[in-house]
């Protein structure tokens, strides 16, 4: 049977095979860790698990979960690993753009949808208009999970006769450009603390042809599939998903946790660490913060699916208080991580800890545009009335 054939078919199915996967995830940390990597092999297992394509429509013989079952698949391999979890995010997430291909595109691009798919949607190239498409031109940052991948994502604002193009609301024209990762020179850029195992390099093109039905109009696209995923808000979709990762994580760290304080005893005490009543608060604390940002993130999932599959469109206010979840799922999970990170004293400096990972890991989460702190801000404006204050919403 083909890895196709053999792949899970539903959320139960995709959950239980990371559950599986994830003893072999956590034997390859140190791996991920010195390589700034994932490691060859086990990018193949997981592309012939499916966990790249968990958004491939099912026209194209992809799973098409829903927005809540993709969270809980990534949650459940960013729990394994922050690096793991994130890539599989990544990649699963741009499998949502065969929603906006045509068929033949769609399937040059996904094949059997164990392809991985990298890049960026922010807009630092420039495509100018050609005859069937565009020349595009650029450096883009965060390529998270490039080496591994086939094909990229280049986000570009379109230029005609020497300027950008303006839409009808006044914005740049910008179109997320898909071209084949053999034509990317992948920059070694990515030497940091958190989510080092991502490989978030820089790349860049010069002058390379992307026609016309590779470009897909950034944030603005109407699909050409039918479906409730298809039809979400783009952004707001995007915003939510960055959230399913630092969730994860910080579920990693309260089990770590939990694991360290059974069996450690504090120097210059008689007792365990779960014996000490500020341990006892930290971690009920660090619980409470995870579960109900979880709690909050899952409604709004479940909120702006049922108003898509009713035919409707989300309204701004919804959009904001959406955007609102994802922002504090990642808060909270850092706040999370960082409460066990300090009750765990010195052990958690030690890069043998998991909690050391984990809180490296979540804080490099948080700096992502779509669920950084700033996201507070912009959904507030909204909710006292305002614009949100960037076009991208």
């Amino acid at each position: 049977m083909s890895a196709a054939g053999s792949r899970p078919k539903d959320a139960e199915g995709f959950v239980e095979a990371a559950r599986k996967l994830a003893p072999t995830i956590r034997a390859l940390r140190g791996d991920i860790e010195r390589e700034r990597s994932l490691p060859a092999p086990l990018v193949k297992q997981m592309a012939d698990a499916g966990f790249f394509s968990l958004w491939l429509a099912r026209t194209l013989g992809g799973p098409e979960l829903t927005t809540l079952d993709y969270f809980r698949v990534i949650e459940e391999l960013s729990r394994a690993d922050g690096a793991v979890g994130w890539c599989a995010m990544v990649s699963a997430g741009y499998s949502r753009l065969s929603g906006y291909l045509d068929d033949a595109v769609a399937r040059e691009v996904f094949g059997d949808g164990s392809t991985v798919v990298a890049g960026t949607i922010n807009p630092t190239g420039k495509a100018v208009v050609a005859p069937g498409g565009y020349r595009v031109s650029g450096r883009w940052s965060y390529g998270s999970f490039i080496q591994h991948s086939t094909w990229t994502v280049g986000s570009s604002v379109i230029f005609a006769n020497d300027a950008p193009r303006r839409g009808p609301d006044g914005a740049p024209d910008m179109r997320l450009m898909l071209f084949p990762t053999g034509a990317v020179e992948i920059i070694d850029t990515w030497r940091v603390g958190g989510l080092r195992g991502t490989g978030s390099h820089d790349f860049r093109v010069a002058d390379l042809f992307v026609p016309e039905e590779r470009a897909i109009a950034a944030f603005t696209a109407k699909p050409v599939r039918p479906g409730t995923l298809y039809a979400a808000p783009f952004i707001t979709v995007f915003a939510m998903a960055l959230a399913t990762a630092p969730l994860g994580i910080a579920r990693a760290a309260i089990e770590a946790f939990v694991e360290l304080a059974e069996g450690k005893t504090p120097v210059g005490a008689s007792s365990r660490l779960r014996d000490k009543a500020s341990a006892q608060a930290d971690i009920g604390k660090a619980e409470a913060l995870i579960r109900s940002a979880r709690a909050f993130l899952i409604a709004e999932l479940r909120g702006i699916w049922d108003t898509v599959a009713a035919g409707e469109t989300p309204s701004l206010r919804q959009r904001a208080v959406a955007r609102l979840a994802a922002a504090q799922a990642a808060s909270a999970s850092a706040q999370a991580v960082d409460l066990v990170y300090n009750a765990a004293g010195g052990t958690a400096l030690y890069e043998t800890s998991l909690i050391e990972r984990c809180f490296r890991d979540v804080h490099a989460t948080t700096q992502h545009v779509g669920i950084a702190s700033g996201n507070f801000e912009i959904s507030g404006r909204v909710l006292l009335g305002l614009d949100p204050g960037t076009p991208r919403f």
